[in-house]
């Protein structure tokens, strides 16, 4: 269990560093050469409210990944910690090493993938 405390911490901090710097640059820093062009041209503002777009993007991917990171620390000293809720089965320590956030046996979340492919997930 230590183990498993130890990538979850690892990879919690790695998202919150994550999400720190893409907090800083979203002052549009990264799109003000794009934006300041004084030939700017229609091209280049889409480019930059793509470039906008795909951050936004990224921090709810991060987000979502830190609040499931933020779960299985509450849950990580329960008895439901480790246990697919699908099945009921023992997730492998090997699984939670990788993504401690994981609730599902392999087996169950690649049925759930197969079965929901293409919806979306709500954002904040």
């Amino acid at each position: 269990m230590a183990a498993i405390r130890a990538a979850l911490e690892t990879q919690r901090a790695d998202l919150v560093g994550k999400l720190r710097l893409a907090a800083e640059e979203s002052g549009l820093t990264q799109f003000a050469e794009v934006l300041g062009r004084s030939s700017g041209d229609s091209a280049d503002e889409a480019l930059a409210v793509s470039l906008g777009d795909l951050s936004a993007a990224r921090m709810d991917h991060e987000m979502r990944a830190l609040r499931a990171l933020d779960a299985a620390r509450a849950r990580l000293d329960t008895e439901d910690f480790g246990v697919c809720e699908d099945c009921g089965a023992e997730i492998p320590a090997a699984r939670l090493l990788i993504n401690p956030a994981a609730t599902r046996c392999v087996r169950c979340q690649e049925l759930r993938e197969h079965t929901h492919a293409g919806t979306t997930h709500p954002s904040l």
